[in-house]
Parts: C-alpha cells; sequence; structure tokens
C-alpha cells in the first residue's frame, strides 16, 4: 500500500536537496573569502533572473517548482537573493551562521511539513486563507536544527577565521529564533508575502548582528 503523503514528501525532498546547495556558501566564504563569493552569487542570481523570465514565459519547466508558483517567481530566485544580501551586508560568521539555518533548518521544516498538515501557510495566504503560522512540531524541529547549525557556525569560526569571536550561544540562539520566525510566521510587506527564503536568512543574520553589539 502507497503511503498517503509519499508523493509530497518526495517532491519535497528534491525540492530540499537543491536547497542544500546553500551549502557551498558558507564552503566558498572560507576557502575564497567575502567578496568573491558575493560575487559567485550575484552571478547566480543573474543567471537565475534570465532562467526565471524564461519559465514564466512558458519556454522552460522546472519540476520542482510548487504550484502557487506557476505565474510568481520562484522560491530559488529569492533564496539566491537573500543569500547574495546575506553575505554583503553581514560579517563572515554571522553570514556563515545565517546560512547554515537557511539550507539546513528551512530543508527540516520543509520535510517534516510535508508529513503534517497545515504547514503550507504562504500558499494558503496566496489562495486566500486566513493568516496562521507553522504548526508548533515545525517550528520545535526547525529551532533545534537551526541551533545544531549555530554551534556548527561556531566551530568553523574558531577553526577556519583568524580574529576575534563573534558567533556565542547568546548570539547564535537569537539567529535560530529569528530564522524559526521567519520560516514559521508568514510575514507580508504592502500586501505581499515575503518568501521565507528571503526572510530566514536576513532576519537570522540581523538578529545575530544586533545581539552580537550589545
Amino acid at each position: 500500500m502507497r503511503f498517503k503523503g509519499f508523493d509530497r514528501l518526495a517532491m519535497e525532498a528534491r525540492r530540499k536537496a537543491i536547497h542544500l546547495s546553500g551549502l557551498s556558501v558558507p564552503a566558498s566564504i572560507l576557502i575564497f573569502g567575502k567578496a568573491a563569493t558575493a560575487g559567485f552569487v550575484a552571478l547566480a542570481l543573474l543567471a537565475a533572473l534570465v532562467l526565471e523570465r524564461r519559465r514564466l514565459a512558458g519556454y522552460v519547466s522546472l519540476p520542482t517548482s510548487r504550484d502557487h508558483e506557476e505565474e510568481r517567481v520562484a522560491g530559488y530566485v529569492y533564496y539566491i537573493w537573500g543569500t547574495l544580501l546575506t553575505v554583503l551586508v553581514f560579517p563572515p560568521p554571522i553570514a556563515i551562521a545565517a546560512m547554515l539555518m537557511l539550507s539546513l533548518g528551512d530543508a527540516a521544516s520543509g520535510i517534516i511539513g510535508s508529513l503534517v498538515r497545515g504547514s503550507a501557510v504562504r500558499a494558503e495566504i496566496m489562495e486566500g486563507r486566513d493568516w496562521r503560522p507553522k504548526p508548533l512540531p515545525i517550528m520545535a524541529a526547525t529551532f533545534a536544527v537551526c541551533l545544531l547549525a549555530g554551534y556548527v557556525a561556531v566551530i568553523l569560526e574558531e577553526t577556519f577565521l583568524a580574529g576575534p569571536g563573534l558567533l556565542s550561544p547568546p548570539i547564535y540562539i537569537a539567529g535560530a529564533a529569528a530564522a524559526t520566525f521567519a520560516d514559521a510566521v508568514p510575514l507580508s510587506f504592502r500586501e505581499r508575502v515575503i518568501d521565507d527564503n528571503l526572510s530566514i536568512p536576513v532576519l537570522s543574520g540581523g538578529a545575530m548582528f544586533v545581539v552580537g553589539l550589545l
């Protein structure tokens, strides 16, 4: 007997496998530095915009796009855009932590959410349904994975980056909380829902930066 949610789980696993390509950004920062990484991501964003224009015009089909993305800019564009902002705006240790939280935390949220009803909160708002956050089990799992991502970022900072450590438990805990909030709560601007691929790294990086100043 076929598991009822298997197709949804398989689809989300394919999407998040692509999502995990974002792990290349922390690696690039450690190997090539901030400026070179920003250049690589900017080129990727340019290529994505060209591809997305052709997709929306009907010339290209992407098997991992969601139904509500058929006539909207797809999530991978916001992912690259959010990555570029994160790399440009924040110091390398914070950018690395924020990208790990996006790549790992959002992947965990998506895969678990494919098995838990009521997780597609942004799509529901776009379809005209009432506002609500993601279920608590998804938030708890996302927060736990983001905490682990923050701890890994501390190890990477201490091992590969010279200079005083910018990350500490209060800082990456704040980042994990902000990433979880950005993933679970459908934020909007001028009545348009903000894609969490953009809000997760920007909000988590911002929270870590602010707490680091205190």
